[in-house]
């Protein structure tokens, strides 16, 4: 049993560069060995997560992009920050106050609920207290999952079986989903100190949202795109002027999310439009901006790679 667990303990180390095997690859399953409980014959889902993390590193790490890998734990509390922000908007804004020209008041309700929307935005809002206990990632992983469940009901069950008010837009649930990806990446912990600031921030950014958006007429989750571009800009100056390598790492890995919440700015009129051609105008803005995001990142990278061969090649 021991012998097999090893095998499946030295299977996951593909994730890790062929140098990197060669010379800890004994090392480091001898020490996944030492941890594991008598009787254990498969790989931990936390020891996998590990060596997926870890090999990623490294490999990062041998195309000179230290840097993304750094990045990566900044760039997953942002987007927690910016999750729970669009988490706690969309229930307030549908569940607490909801707005009679969007929502129709007197639809039957889902129990206590309005939308659908609301299982994944009250997940999503437990984040923050599981990250002070040490239990964030799982609960961004379970909040993220929920979140996927809303999603593919409402892009899968027909418009005439759900009611109006039970159909939270795809325009919020897919930036949902991109920001609970990301925030997968964030510390294990955070301290009561840190926790504390972030909710003050939450609540600080929620409440200039309610008060910008009806005067402005522009919905909330536009709002909150512009308020993330804006930290991913003053986040990579800050960091460039401090010769942080990190630099403008968390606004690429970022770039998805803030594209997907952008086309509320300029499609007012989606609203308006059959649920049929919302859903298909949801998926195909996914799909571009997940090509954006992915090419953005791959030339970062590749870039990086090749200044620092090149400033190697000078020295």
């Amino acid at each position: 049993m021991t012998r097999v667990l090893r095998q499946r303990y030295t299977k996951l180390l593909r994730w890790y560069p062929a140098a990197d095997r060669t010379d800890r690859g004994v090392e480091i399953v001898d020490t996944y060995m030492d941890l594991a409980p008598a009787g254990q014959r498969w790989p931990q889902l936390a020891d996998v997560a590990d060596l997926a993390a870890g090999g990623l590193r490294q490999r990062l790490r041998a195309r000179n992009a230290v840097g993304l890998a750094d990045a990566l734990p900044l760039a997953g509390t942002i987007a927690l920050v910016a999750g729970t922000v669009l988490a706690a908007m969309g229930l307030i804004l549908t569940e607490v106050f909801p707005d009679p020209g969007q929502y129709d008041v007197g639809a039957p309700m889902l129990g206590p609920f309005h939308t659908l929307g609301a299982l994944g935005w009250i997940t999503w809002l437990l984040v923050l207290p599981a990250g002070a206990a040490g239990y964030g990632r799982w609960a961004v992983a379970i909040a993220t999952a929920v979140t996927i469940g809303v999603a593919v009901a409402v892009a899968v069950v027909p418009s005439t079986e759900l009611t109006s008010l039970h159909q939270p837009n795809l325009f919020v649930l897919v930036p949902q989903l991109a920001l609970g990806l990301v925030a997968l990446v964030m510390p294990r912990r955070h301290s009561y100190r840190v926790t504390a600031v972030i909710t003050a921030f939450v609540l600080a950014t929620g409440v200039a949202t309610v008060l910008i958006g009806p005067r402005y007429d522009v919905r909330y989750e536009a709002i909150l795109g512009a308020l993330l571009f804006l930290a991913l800009i003053v986040t990579g100056a800050v960091l460039t002027a401090r010769r942080d390598r990190r630099a403008w790492w968390p606004a690429i890995l970022l770039l998805g999310p803030v594209l997907l919440l952008g086309p509320r700015f300029g499609l007012a009129a989606v609203q308006a439009l059959p649920a049929w051609d919302s859903r298909r105008g949801a998926v195909a803005w996914a799909a571009m901006s997940l090509l954006v995001a992915v090419a953005s990142l791959l030339i970062a990278v590749s870039w990086q790679t090749r200044r620092a061969r090149h400033r190697d090649g000078l020295a």
